[in-house]
């Protein structure tokens, strides 16, 4: 990570945190982590004071920290990590105000405060209201994820063949995105026929089937950050059902990403994706239409009916309407969005299948 982007980072949370009267903050969540330090292991923290980043961790990830973290100082812990934390932060003369995050676990939380002193308090957001802004770095690294996921999708597809299963397709995905280096940002979800009514199905025994449907949602991860697309095609000859629904879904999706700039209130994003749904008499989608993303798959804001506040420039989201049918089939249609300055930016392209021109994803049967 370059110095320069991580100091930057870093005067945002203490802004945040000086906002809360705060002048030190333990970060235990493994992205926050990822976020200030630049480390890539787990269970370690992080003591952000106004003048210092300390990463907590074990001898298991201190070869890895020295190479990873950047500008902070690192302590190999031998006994609990709530213990050396303490110990860090009683050296630290000027430390006044505490905050611990309220995401870890009420476990955990029992333990810093008894550990701790000056006894801190349960904060939450304020590394991921910084995260919510890109920089640069990160959407490049997003871009990355989601070229490597769409090449791994595209060898998948060549290889389809009737009589595969969901859980070999999905595994033949899953050897592609590791072979380029890379890793799953999400378990892959392949399914076929009926089963793409199923939002979260996990890939099983079902066989692929000439005429059948097929709905595909996968990732990549580089430097920790997530891409998520999800595509639904068609396996031989499409019905006129299938054809309906996909261009529903289609037009719903292109729809709420014409709508994406900044000042744009996300509740609206969300409204005009279902209305275009609804206005083709089918069932419209009860999840969001989309999600921030970043070191995590699902990150804020959320793209919902009720949501609140409005879409900034730096945010990077998905938009993912869909059409469930139990007993028959379902579609779904994700990208991942950068919101720019002045509109946005599809950060998840591919080549075999145009949107632009409407072409239907078909998937000639094998």
């Amino acid at each position: 990570m370059d110095q320069t982007v991580l100091k930057m980072r870093l005067s945002a949370v203490r802004r945040k945190m000086r906002s809360k009267g705060l002048d030190c903050l333990i970060v235990t969540a493994v992205e926050n982590v990822t976020f200030t330090t630049g480390f890539l292991g787990d269970d370690s923290w992080a003591v952000i004071t106004p003048r210092s980043v300390i990463l907590v961790t074990d001898s298991r990830y201190g070869e890895q920290a020295q190479s990873e973290c950047v500008g902070c100082r690192i302590v190999e812990r031998t006994g609990p990590i709530e213990k050396a934390t303490a110990d860090i932060i009683a050296r630290t003369k000027s430390v006044k105000a505490i905050g611990a995050e309220d995401s870890c676990s009420v476990a955990v939380f029992k333990r810093i405060r008894k550990s701790v002193l000056p006894r801190p308090k349960a904060v939450g957001g304020i590394v991921e209201s910084v995260r919510q802004m890109k920089d640069p770095s990160e959407v490049r690294a997003i871009q990355k994820a989601g070229r490597i996921a769409w090449q791994a999708l595209d060898h998948t597809l060549r290889r389809l063949k009737a009589g595969m299963t969901e859980s070999q397709a999905a595994g033949l995905l899953d050897y592609q995105i590791r072979r380029s280096g890379s890793q799953n940002s999400f378990d892959t979800i392949v399914a076929f026929g009926a089963n793409g009514s199923r939002n979260h199905h996990q890939p099983g025994g079902k066989k692929l089937r000439k005429n059948d449907t097929i709905l595909i949602d996968f990732g990549a991860k580089v430097d920790g950050y997530c891409s998520d697309t999800t595509r639904s095609f068609a396996f031989g000859k499409p019905t006129r059902f299938f054809e309906k629904v996909y261009y529903a879904v289609l037009d719903a999706q292109q729809a709420a990403i014409k709508m994406v700039r900044p000042g744009v209130a996300i509740a609206e994003v969300d409204a005009v994706a279902r209305e275009v749904i609804s206005s083709r008499g089918l069932p419209v989608y009860k999840h969001g239409t989309g999600h921030g993303l970043g070191l995590q798959v699902h990150e804020a804001p959320i793209l919902a009916k009720k949501a609140k506040g409005k879409l900034t420039a730096g945010q990077v989201i998905t938009i993912e309407p869909g059409i469930y049918i139990p007993g028959k089939l379902g579609v779904r249609i994700e990208d991942d969005i950068l919101v720019t300055p002045t509109g946005h930016r599809i950060l998840t392209k591919d080549n075999r299948f145009n949107f632009s021109k409407q072409k239907m994803p078909v998937i000639k049967s094998r």
